[in-house]
């Protein structure tokens, strides 16, 4: 892109940061960076103007972008430019006030966990864009593939749907294998060997589920449909609660939609210690 079609970058935390060195490695800029509290320098000129801030400040930051370019250039500010945020739960309406001073509007979320400042590549990250148009969405799809990412398309009234399936993927994953490293603690395994365990069964499976699919890769006693095991789980689960629910939500799930045996009698026996939480599924 020529420096006329750069993009500006609004916040450098943890995403913004590997975005910025991504444009930079394409050589794409960026044209500006904006950090918080230095809007009476911003330039705000910039063909792209990308923001990558919490979900709970893109409203309040839209507004400040809007009441600088209304500043620097009156009404209609913004015309010929593109405003977009990085969320993938919010829909691009949140942006309305740049709409309203003549932006196209846009979100443009990366499919990445960013968890620290480090540095993230963008080569090969899949970017779901929501667009008003399709001259915005291409011009966004290109901007994706200069940084080496794939694009595909999302609807702005499935986002809420999108985004929970991200923070599944990702960070309730995490939460998924520290709760299983904390049961194998419990069991007396200490903290090098417990994490060494709970990775070799957790990369061996998540290799299996995208090599053959989930169906082919679900085994042991739910798959066998081994009710006394399950059983003793539970039993040995009790003292901790926290640790036995996320047991209980993660079998209430495969009883329900992973091939298994003795369906009947899995669902017994997790509905006696689940109360009230019971999972109504066909024979």
């Amino acid at each position: 892109m020529s420096e006329r079609t750069g993009v500006a970058v609004i916040g450098a935390g943890n995403w913004g940061s590997s975005l910025i060195a991504g444009l930079r490695a394409a050589d794409l800029g960026p044209r500006e960076v904006i950090r918080r509290n230095i809007w009476q320098r911003a330039r705000l000129d910039a063909r792209i103007i990308w923001l990558c801030v919490p979900d709970a400040d893109i409203a309040s930051v839209a507004e400040k972008l809007v009441a600088r370019a209304r500043r620097l250039r009156g009404e209609n500010a913004l015309r010929g430019q593109i405003v977009l945020h990085s969320s993938g739960a919010l829909s691009a309406d949140v942006l309305e006030p740049a709409r309203r001073l003549g932006a196209k509007i846009a979100s443009v979320h990366p499919v990445m966990t960013f968890p620290t400042h480090r540095i993230v590549p963008l080569q090969g990250v899949m970017f779901g864009i929501e667009a008003r148009g399709p001259s915005v969405r291409r011009g966004l799809s290109a901007l994706v593939g200069s940084l080496g990412g794939v694009s595909f398309a999302v609807k702005p009234e499935a986002k809420a749907l999108y985004h929970a399936a991200g923070v599944m993927a990702s960070p309730l994953l995490v939460s998924a294998l520290t709760a299983a490293t904390e049961t194998a603690r419990l069991a007396g395994l200490d903290e090098k060997t417990a994490a060494k365990w709970v990775r070799s069964l957790a990369e061996a499976t998540a290799a299996n589920v995208f090599t053959h699919g989930p169906q082919a890769s679900f085994s042991g006693p739910f798959a066998r449909g081994d009710v006394a095991t399950i059983t003793l789980h539970l039993e040995a689960l009790a003292e901790h609660p926290i640790l036995a629910g996320v047991y209980r939500s993660l079998a209430h799930h495969a009883v329900c939609r992973l091939p298994v045996k003795n369906r009947r009698a899995l669902l017994q026996a997790i509905e006696i210690r689940c109360g009230q939480d019971k999972v109504r599924v066909g024979k």
